[in-house]
Order: structure tokens, then sequence, then C-alpha cells
């Protein structure tokens, strides 16, 4: 983390804060969500944020928080008519 600081502060010392979240924020709301299946209110918990915050942030940051991914039922590749 610190080797980030500096390299942030060289580019541009006054927004250190800002480009850090820009960085940080997409990954992390992305692996919690993952991490809790999509579940938006675990994934908040999880980060100690408000299931609206967090449905907010990933909203300006374009992750789909609404929408989870479901899998395809069993067979229905194959029985798909041709």
């Amino acid at each position: 983390m610190p080797a980030l600081v500096e390299r942030l502060l060289a580019a541009s010392p006054g927004g250190v804060y800002r480009q850090a979240l820009a960085l940080l924020e997409r990954p992390l709301l992305a692996h919690a969500l993952a991490l809790t299946g999509g579940n938006q209110l675990r994934a908040a918990r999880l980060l100690g944020l408000n299931r609206n915050t967090l449905r907010k942030r990933c909203r300006s940051l374009g992750l789909a928080a609404g929408s989870r991914t479901r899998p395809e039922p069993r067979g229905a590749a194959e029985a798909a008519p041709v």
C-alpha cells in the first residue's frame, strides 16, 4: 500500500484519496458480491455499508449489483430445438 500511495502522490499530490478509491473500490465491491453469491445485503454487511449505498456505488461503477446470474437448468442446452 505505501508504494501505491507514493506513486499516486507523484502523479497527483492533491488527489491521492480519490485516485486510490477509484483503483480499489470497483474490485472490492465486485469481490464482496462474488463472495456472497450476488447477495447485496450480505455483501453490504461484509463491507460495513448500507445496502442502498452498495447499490448506488455499484450503479455508479457499472457493476450489476441487482442482477444475479442464474445457472441454466440441466439439459436445457440439449433439449433446445435446433
